[in-house]
């Protein structure tokens, strides 16, 4: 077949948009991989619509495909897209002369569980990590041709069976580029001591998390699998330069967990500072995986802001998630690495997950009084949510009819508690959360102290911000 234009999508639908909670949208990684690496093939037009940003129907997806012509369509939904992506897909397939459609993202893991019959008409489908295998796939769609708009091969079998792809050589990746459009709506809101209008840049440095959280879900993971796969600090460096290039100047490490490999994390910060790399980063750590000397070396690096999944004061809910990797006592860990944190100048935004399994109201208290103390310079409280592809998934789905299982998002009103406390009062219970801690005069004081000249550079980021206001 020959393939000349490539039409890549990532769906959108409301369920995790229209929540009042903030948020940031984050660039499709795998489809911004598959499009860089298209883009180095001649005789190519690739084209990426990503309705994250730019909003669009089905009839408007339609419509834009009709003006495209493509002849390949490469699909990327999530869990509470993916209705939108099989309507698409039903329509697009009901034409005369379709295109061959290819279905990426966590979506389709919960069709592997619940509805299989869905997934008929795309012509393949890539579970795990897409962005290697697909070219593989491309080429042998170019190769072999197809009839009547359809194609077969054993890429059916592997979804079937569940097979998840991985990256195994991340270095052989192609450089994503952007877009001033792109460039402008990737923003965080995560506020960085950096006294200038920011333009974020985002990478994905590892892949593969060896921990066992329950709650943990490809479903909001960038990776798949236990096994670490890195790549080399240069490799790294350079597409930091790179993005510099097309203006960003602070990069985000978006890896399920950037500090799973030690000696990458440690090859990486010294390749920054040989380079004299001026460029500030924030990533998303485990406080188990961090000691002193490590977060030294990466303030000294450039390091400006972490992320840090505390999720529970109750060492019993700590416990049951299987989240602690090291033998103490969870919050004390949390009390040293924050105390070291705010002694290096390192910013912190620290999680919490509230309405776990049996949790109780007196644990999420317990959580809350840890947040108060350890003083992170932001918070984010998500309710616990059993994503498809998680263990609780695996655990509680059968509590889950088909609708409720595609309107599940850990910012959103919970539709079922599993928790000692109901749904209502977690919500009330969140917002009493973020109340008791952003109205401390003391903290205020000290967080517009360090953070009052980005939030004057940076506006939106600041009215973003103040949106948590609509969850009191």
């Amino acid at each position: 077949m020959n393939i000349r234009t490539v039409l890549l999508i990532r769906v959108s639908s409301s369920v995790d948009k229209d929540v009042e909670h903030p948020q940031f949208f984050d660039p499709p990684y795998a489809l911004k991989c598959i499009q860089a690496g298209l883009e180095q093939r001649r005789d190519l037009v690739v084209r990426l619509l990503d309705c994250w940003i730019r909003p669009m129907s089905v009839p408007g997806l339609l419509d834009h495909t009709a003006s495209v012509r493509p002849d390949l369509v490469v699909l990327s939904a999530s869990s509470f897209d993916i209705d939108v992506a099989d309507e698409y897909v039903n329509s697009l397939k009901a034409r005369e002369h379709p295109p061959l459609i290819v279905g990426i993202g966590q979506g389709f893991y919960h069709h592997r569980d619940r509805a299989r019959e869905q997934t008929q008409k795309y012509d393949a489908i890539l579970l795990g990590e897409p962005e290697q295998e697909f070219f593989r796939l491309f080429d042998q769609m170019c190769a072999e041709g197809t009839t009547d708009g359809t194609w077969k091969s054993d890429y059916r079998r592997s979804f079937d069976d569940g097979k998840r792809f991985l990256v195994e050589d991340p270095d052989g990746l192609a450089f994503p580029s952007y877009t001033q459009e792109e460039l402008a709506a990737y923003q965080s809101i995560f506020p960085v001591q950096v006294p200038r209008r920011v333009v974020w840049g985002y990478l994905i440095a590892t892949r593969g998390c060896p921990h066992s959280c329950m709650f943990c879900s490809e479903v909001m993971r960038v990776s798949t699998g236990k096994r670490l796969r890195s790549r080399s600090a240069a490799h790294v460096a350079d597409e930091m330069d790179h993005l510099a290039k097309q203006g960003v100047n602070i990069c985000s490490f978006q890896d399920d967990s950037f500090s799973a490999n030690r000696k990458f994390m440690q090859s990486l910060c010294e390749e920054l500072i040989r380079r004299g790399s001026n460029m500030p980063w924030m990533a998303r750590v485990r406080v188990d995986e961090l000691t002193y000397d490590l977060l030294v070396l990466m303030k000294k690096a450039g390091c400006s802001m972490l992320g840090l999944g505390v999720e529970s004061g109750s060492e019993r809910i700590i416990k049951a998630m299987h989240k602690q990797g090291v033998d103490r006592p969870w919050a004390g860990l949390c009390r040293q690495i924050f105390g070291w944190t705010r002694d290096l100048g390192i910013g912190t935004n620290a999680y919490y997950v509230i309405g776990n399994p049996t949790e109780t109201r007196e644990e999420i208290e317990q959580t809350i009084q840890l947040a108060l103390e350890l003083n992170s310079d932001s918070i984010q409280v998500h309710f616990y949510t059993p994503y498809p592809g998680s263990q609780a998934w695996d655990l509680y789905k059968d509590q889950l009819d088909e609708s409720v299982s595609k309107q599940l998002y850990h910012y959103a009103r919970p539709l079922l508690s599993l928790a000692a406390v109901s749904p209502d009062e977690l919500v009330k219970l969140r917002s009493s959360f973020y109340k008791r801690y952003l109205f401390r005069p003391r903290f205020a004081l000290r967080h517009l102290g360090r953070y009052g000249l980005f939030y004057l550079h940076n506006p939106n980021i600041f009215w973003s911000l103040l949106g948590i206001r609509k969850i009191f």
